[in-house]
């Protein structure tokens, strides 16, 4: 995927100095629940700073001085000050909401930049939409996966809540989302911006947004959405696929862009991801739930090959999991299960929870509706719950903790599949 990398910086450095500026310029950090507060926002210049001053020292000095800004612990104040809207080489981008920064490879000394203690350097890997699944058999009634988790279509819910979606796109001009706040940015595979103009690349992102705040196929349809378009060209199979430095510059949008009058979106839906425990999100995940931001992921369609299949983000244990049932409470034979591997501390099983993911009916671009399977219909179905909760108890609004300990008490029992599949502690209700 080009020349590019990503360099994850972690959290508990970016955090250090950051906690320290911030307690020298005299205001607190957090996100509130009105999202334009001063202290968020001068958090987010303070990050910029921060991983400013290291992107400077990568570009314009060596390993070694990279180490020492970032083993210090503590950036100063007039570095950070110095850094907040540098000039870089070309190529550096610096993405503050994900803790990353995005440079390319002639600018920078890449083996050096791999010793550094608490930087992860990651190659412009390609990732995709969990493989597409054919079920067959007759598709249940257009409304199933609503009815089953306690909801008729059109039921008001996610009302002043912001729904981001990481995924191909969406057709704005479906009536699902007639009269709906719908921010969108399309990023290319260079990470940058390209256009603002509503389109979907496939027909995923459509399907997907529809389940989550469509007006009639959505769980949460008085939610507003805001889309990254990041999953934007087909790879050899013809899947939908983006950069990792695609994803990451949509991710930081969703987590840092003003949306109107709010800085951020309240909770994110990612149906994407790749067989295995991959850390390519993981620290970005981590800042995200920091700054307030939930991500709820998608397990994997790769059940049908037996255990152990499951993909990240979805199988990291930061993120909210979700496999995929059926109309009879059966966990669905592709959804994935097993033991996700941490780098370091205990096993701990994925996916967190089922929802109904099987020949789901949401919107298709140009009109219309169709079914679709897999468990990146079944992330938005708990999404959209989430939007729900958040919207009628604002105090989850910024606190993913609690967030998903609400939603992990809203479940209904689910049945294993008969081969083995296993879908976490139960199927949401609503």
């Amino acid at each position: 995927m080009g020349s590019q990398y990503v360099i994850f910086v972690d959290e508990t450095l970016v955090l250090g100095s950051v906690q320290m500026a911030a307690a020298s310029a005299g205001f607190a950090m957090g996100r509130e629940a009105d999202a334009a507060t001063l202290g968020f926002e001068q958090e987010l210049d303070l990050r910029r700073g921060v991983l400013g001053a290291l992107a400077a020292a990568m570009t314009g000095g060596t390993a070694a001085s990279v180490g020492a800004a970032a083993n210090s612990a503590v950036v100063a104040m007039s570095e950070i000050a110095a850094a907040v809207a540098p000039t870089f080489a070309a190529g550096v981008q610096i993405l503050e909401g994900v803790s990353a920064i995005v440079v390319d490879e002639a600018t920078v000394d890449i083996a050096s930049l791999q010793t550094v203690t608490g930087l992860t350097v990651l190659p412009n890997i390609e990732v995709r939409l969990p493989t597409p699944v054919a079920v067959q058999g007759t598709a249940p009634a257009s409304d199933w996966h609503l009815r089953r988790i306690g909801l008729a279509p059109a039921t008001p819910g996610g009302g002043d809540i912001l729904i981001g979606i990481l995924d191909t796109g969406i057709d704005a001009q479906h009536p699902e989302f007639a009269g709906k706040a719908i921010y969108f940015a399309e990023f290319n595979a260079a990470g940058q911006l390209i256009s603002t103009a509503a389109r979907d690349s496939g027909e995923h992102g459509t399907h997907v947004s529809s389940i989550a705040a469509g007006a009639m196929a959505g769980v949460a349809p008085d939610a507003d959405l805001a889309v990254a378009a990041v999953l934007t060209h087909r790879d050899a199979l013809g899947r939908m696929s983006g950069s990792l430095v695609q994803i990451v510059n949509g991710f930081n949008w969703l987590v840092t862009a003003r949306f109107g009058q709010r800085r951020g979106v309240d909770v994110i839906n990612a149906s994407l991801g790749g067989g295995g425990f991959n850390p390519y999100l993981q620290q970005s995940v981590r800042t995200a739930l920091r700054l307030g931001v939930p991500l709820i992921a998608a397990i994997g369609n790769a059940g049908r090959f037996g255990v152990g299949g499951h993909g990240s983000p979805g199988n990291y244990p930061e993120t909210f999991g979700v496999g995929a049932s059926d109309n009879a409470d059966v966990v669905a034979d592709f959804s994935d299960w097993g033991v996700g591997p941490p780098p370091t501390g205990p096993n701990y099983a994925v996916p967190e929870l089922c929802a109904p993911g099987v020949q789901v009916h949401a919107a298709k671009p140009g009109g219309g509706f169709q079914p679709m399977s897999g468990t990146s219909m079944a992330t938005p179905v708990v999404t959209g719950v989430a939007a729900r909760r958040m919207s009628a108890n604002r105090a989850l609004v910024g606190n993913p903790a609690a967030l998903f300990t609400d939603l992990r008490l809203r479940l209904s029992p689910c049945q294993p599949h008969p081969l083995g599949n296993l879908g976490g502690a139960g199927r949401i209700i609503a």
